[in-house]
């Protein structure tokens, strides 16, 4: 080898070392954050040959802390982990984190962060970031270069989906079934345990609204099954992706192929029932020019000076979303149903002025705000901004789309009061308005005006509705009344005023612990879950728990969720519920009051308390 040679050869190899050494940026990283998309985005990846580092942004209140614990990794596709090693800022922007330890968020409510790791591969392509496999833990999934992102590999089955040319929703008709939706999600880890959303409505027949969640298998697949009694709009979604709405109906099947994003496009395709439709319903804000949001119909409207004014606006903004929708691609279901949004949205400004109006308004920054705040006060104030009487600017309003034969596929139709606003909207269309009904003869208030009503009804499936509803209930008051520890009934002849301690006067000589709560109380059920510890502990000493709840809990759901909670359950007259509320002078629930062994009151706490204070009232009440 002659010096020239060699010399050549000496710099190549200088040159590979010092490329070894350069670090890979990944400037702009895409990540799924989970529950915490809207907290943490990471900004840059750095794979070094002797650490990685994340850069992060968090976004949380001022004052309000994280942390991060010392056992987090970072996780690779090959399954080996790389510990982190420190929290230490790299740049003045950064602010320096110690690990296990709490990191108070300053007044600006955004931080900066680095998180050093061991290194992992520089030829690494993805990876995801554990704090552990807690459901609480901070996991950030498939953390990748944003401009060499991979595919995913869409399955043969998925390949090549053939859309109809146009769709139209049924006309309301009542059939009783199932609707199942079929989910395959792409880019699904097992660690990931993500929990596909279906609700937003409530059922006919039925006086609860549906939300639940359904979860993922290991593999990605989902099934859930939806009770239904006719097709209609709901609510899908996973947390930190996207929700949308869709239509699905009673014995058809709808399929949904999704990925793991944080683009906020998880959805990738559909098949079955309406699948064009639904397809569209996802893509609505993208592809419509105007922006359906009540934030931007205040915008416009805000600076109007004249009833006249602001009418006109409204009625423009109407028009222009109407007409955006008609030049749409979209297949006609999809047309008709956000057309009946836009329509209850249009009569909802114009005939709620004031209310909508009052709030929002826009901040130092110039966001619009919604905020109820002085909302009486604000009401008072804007009363005269817009007001529609028979003789005023609008004449009696005649609903366009809200009330035609397809409109109770709508989530809209539902809420929206068609009688209210449109004097002779049962009048033009008689089954609506008694599918309309049928929710509120449910209430148990009216069960001798449904038994009336049942009479004059004009529509036999409407009327089915009602009475397997109350042959349902029937049923379950049979059940619950040779049911152990359950009181339904048996007290509705007693005075609201005596009913307390009527209830008190069974256990005497024995602390009593009160809890006040509803089927639909999410922070009552999680104080029945936080507090089943602490029961067990205490069995066999001398306390007794009572729960009592109102009508306003549906009696099935009641039946369901009281074989888990141990205790004596009394389902009261809401009178008689109202009354102990008032007592206890309690504006919510759940309400929790504890009574000694001489039936003397000793404790009262509006929300759950904690189980070290319920145990110290109860054991110095049991003495």
């Amino acid at each position: 080898m002659n010096k020239k040679t060699f010399i050549t050869l000496l710099y190549v190899l200088i040159a590979m070392a010092i490329q070894a050494q350069k670090p890979i940026v990944w400037e702009k990283p895409t990540a799924y954050m989970g529950q915490y998309n809207s907290e943490f985005n990471i900004t840059k990846v750095e794979l070094k040959q002797t650490e990685t580092v994340l850069h992060i942004t968090a976004n949380y209140p001022p004052n309000q802390w994280i942390r991060f614990a010392k056992e987090s990794f970072l996780l690779t596709p090959d399954g080996k982990k790389y510990a982190i090693t420190s929290g230490i800022k790299t740049n003045e922007q950064e602010a320096n984190l110690q690990l296990d330890s709490l990191f108070w968020m300053p007044e600006s409510g955004t931080a900066n962060l680095a998180l050093h790791f061991k290194p992992v591969p520089l030829d690494t392509k993805e990876m995801d970031f554990l704090e552990g496999y807690d459901e609480r833990d901070f996991k950030f999934w498939n953390i990748c270069n944003g401009n060499t992102q991979k595919k995913l590999a869409i399955p043969d089955e998925w390949k090549d989906v053939k859309y109809a040319k146009d769709e139209t929703l049924p006309a309301a008709k009542i059939n009783k079934g199932v609707a199942t939706i079929k989910v395959k999600m792409l880019g699904y880890k097992p660690g990931m345990h993500l929990n596909f959303y279906v609700g937003g409505f409530q059922p006919l027949g039925s006086l609860e609204r549906f939300d639940k969640e359904f979860a993922f298998a290991d593999d990605g697949t989902l099934k859930a099954e939806i009770p239904l009694w006719l097709a209609r709009e709901v609510t899908v979604g996973v947390e930190g992706m996207a929700y949308s709405n869709i239509v699905i109906a009673p014995g058809e099947e709808t399929d949904i192929l999704m990925k793991v994003t944080s683009d906020h496009r998880p959805f990738v395709a559909f098949k079955g029932y309406l699948a064009k439709t639904n397809m569209d319903l996802i893509t609505v804000e993208d592809e419509l020019e105007t922006d359906q949001s009540d934030d931007n119909t205040y915008l416009k409207v805000k600076d109007c000076k004249t009833p006249a004014e602001r009418m006109k606006c409204l009625t423009d903004i109407f028009n222009q979303r109407v007409a955006a929708v008609k030049k749409s691609k979209f297949t006609t279901a999809a047309k008709d149903l956000i057309c009946m949004a836009a329509e209850e949205d249009y009569v909802k400004w114009t005939h709620q002025f004031a209310f909508m109006f009052s709030c929002y308004y826009v901040d130092e920054d110039g966001t619009v705000v919604w905020s109820q705040r002085n909302l009486f006060e604000n009401m008072e104030k804007n009363k005269d901004m817009l007001t529609l009487t028979e003789e005023g600017l609008e004449p009696a309003y005649s609903w366009k789309y809200l009330n035609e034969p397809t409109s109770p596929c709508s989530q809209t139709f539902w809420d929206a009061p068609l009688s209210a606003y449109d004097k002779k909207a049962a009048e033009k269309n008689a089954y609506n308005n008694e599918l309309k009904c049928i929710q509120s003869l449910l209430q148990p208030e009216n069960t001798g005006l449904a038994n009336t009503l049942l009479e004059t009804m004009k529509y036999e499936d409407c009327k089915n509705v009602i009475r397997e509803y109350q042959a349902e209930q029937q049923r379950i008051a049979k059940q619950l009344a040779s049911t152990q520890s359950v009181f339904y009934q048996k007290f509705d002849d007693v005075a609201p005023e005596n009913i307390l301690q009527t209830i008190l006067d069974k256990y005497k000589g024995k602390a009593v612990l009160i809890d006040i709560w509803a089927t639909w109380c999410g922070p009552c059920r999680a104080g029945h879950k936080a507090m089943a510890p602490l029961k067990e502990q205490m069995k066999g000493q001398n306390v007794q728990f009572i729960y009592i709840t109102s009508p306003s809990s549906p009696l099935a759901t009641w039946q369901e969720m009281l074989k888990d909670i141990d205790g004596d359950h009394y389902y009261l007259t809401q009178e008689q519920y109202k009354y102990i509320l008032e007592k206890y002078e309690s504006d919510g629930i759940p309400t929790y009051a504890i009574y000694n062994t001489k039936g003397e009151q000793t404790f009262k706490h509006i929300g759950f308390p904690g189980n070290d204070a319920i145990r110290k009232e109860l054991e110095a009440a049991s003495k």
